[in-house]
């Protein structure tokens, strides 16, 4: 049965070279550039989550509706056909038009009176940002070889790994500049509160970034195409589907591990200056300073040894090690631990660096996840493969982490000044959860590669 599969896959079409190296880096400069803006615009609240709650009158646990939920909604729902597209239509155009409707959105979000219509704004957020990662992961897949994509995924993602730190750091500038009226007299900005200031600014950066994506050619693709007669979006769901489910002993755990372990990093990242400010008594102005310097310094760091470290996995894959990223990502597991242990920080530096930690390890968890997805699928379902991570991250992660430690914050410790004890009761748990289920996937590849021949020409590149 698995080789009838295999003998009725479609040829692959001829080999096509890889685009000159320049050019691969320049296009990847752009993603990484994209990625930048995409985080700041969605964790755009984590530094302004005071003077919000005090404007629009809404509780911590509509803040963290806001952080997580609202913007995870259309990021997931919408993130499985936008793969879908991804792998059939112009990536180039899909990506600026995800852009564009995020940077809109954001605007909107600057001149929201209500709960409601900034949820409504931060839908539209999601929905723009759900095109992003399944066009730059599907691109940088037909840009690079397959030994080679450990350093460009990690230099795509050291965007998302430096823009909380950039994203702290130019809030906590405006918050101290607004004051002093310096965009009194600038269109669309005059008159707007400091944290409406930064909302517009984020919006316009934005829409500057889609038209710089006009200068790029997009790569051909080199993945294998749909089989003769199902070259439709829900025939290219369902193979894709057909696959996953197939070896599930290897992709539930591993989609689920990676949920599971990030809603202790999104936790943090949705409230980590808000910990910081109500624990040790600094102002906003100052933790933005800090802790935005720190996640540079570290986001950069940790993205950038991510590449270094996946790539040399992948050789080691090659040479008979196929599940050696899988047991990265347990080592990863442990290495977050201590940064769940916030509760016990006794000092403003020694809970920035517990902070600092997580910010490190989440580009490693998000560059060995990636790369292992372009090795684990048939090269024309990385982009729902992608999507499929998107979804299991956003539903977990990213909306579960920042809900729960407002819930616990609100309704078990019932104390605001306690939300150290709340990230510490939901991060470590879930860090430890993610460790067992690597290790699960770990050993469904195993059972997998011993028992599909397909999935094993998959791994080993013989597809």
């Amino acid at each position: 049965m698995t080789e009838d599969r295999t003998q009725h896959r479609a040829a692959s079409p001829p080999f096509q070279p890889y685009p000159p190296r320049l050019r691969s880096w320049g296009v990847l400069v752009l993603f990484c550039i994209a990625s930048i803006v995409s985080v700041i615009d969605r964790g755009i609240l984590t530094l302004v989550v005071q003077p919000v709650r005090a404007e629009l009158g809404i509780t911590d646990l509509q803040v963290s509706l806001l952080q997580g939920l609202s913007f995870g909604i259309f990021y997931a729902v919408m993130g499985i056909p936008l793969g879908l597209l991804a792998d059939r239509v112009s990536r180039k155009r899909l990506l600026m038009f995800g852009i564009v409707v995020w940077s809109l959105a954001t605007l909107y979000g600057a001149e929201a009176s209500s709960f409601a219509e900034l949820f409504a704004a931060r839908l539209l957020v999601g929905l723009g940002e759900a095109a992003l990662a399944p066009c730059a992961i599907s691109m940088i897949g037909d840009m690079f070889p397959a030994h080679q994509r450990g350093r460009p995924i990690s230099v795509y993602l050291l965007g998302q790994a430096v823009a909380p730190g950039i994203g702290l750091f130019l809030t906590a500038k405006v918050l101290a500049a607004a004051p002093t009226g310096v965009f009194d007299h600038l269109p669309l900005l005059g008159g707007l509160a400091p944290w409406r200031l930064v909302f517009a600014i984020c919006g316009l950066i934005g829409l500057v970034v889609a038209a710089l994506m006009l200068v790029y050619r997009e790569p051909v693709r080199r993945s294998a195409v749909a089989p003769q007669g199902a070259k439709g979006i829900g025939a290219g769901f369902g193979e894709a589907f057909g696959y996953l489910k197939r070896n599930w002993l290897v992709f539930v755990p591993f989609y689920v591990g990676f949920a599971v372990a990030v809603m202790h990093t999104y936790g943090l990242s949705g409230w980590n200056a808000t910990y910081l400010i109500r624990t040790f008594e600094r102002t906003p102005v100052e933790v933005g300073e800090w802790l935005g310097t720190a996640a540079m310094i570290c986001g950069a760091a940790g993205a950038l040894s991510a590449g270094w470290i996946n790539d040399r996995a992948a050789a080691l894959a090659q040479a008979g090690r196929p599940d050696i990223k899988l047991r990265l990502l347990m080592i990863l597991c442990c290495v977050a631990l201590p940064s769940t242990l916030l509760a016990f920080a006794p000092s403003f530096p020694v809970g920035l660096a517990m902070v600092a930690l997580s910010i490190a390890v989440m580009p490693m968890l998000g560059t060995t996840m990636i790369s292992s997805i372009t090795e684990l699928v048939p090269g024309n379902m990385r982009g729902v493969a992608t999507s499929m991570l998107g979804l299991t991250n956003t539903l977990l992660g990213a909306t579960m982490g920042p809900l729960l430690i407002a819930f616990s914050t609100e309704h078990i410790y019932r104390d605001p000044a306690l939300i150290g004890a709340s990230m510490t009761t939901v991060g470590l748990p879930v860090i430890a959860l993610g460790l067992v289920l690597y290790g699960l996937a770990a050993k469904g590849m195993a059972k997998r590669l011993a028992d599909d021949a397909e999935f094993r020409a998959v791994v080993t590149g013989r597809a």
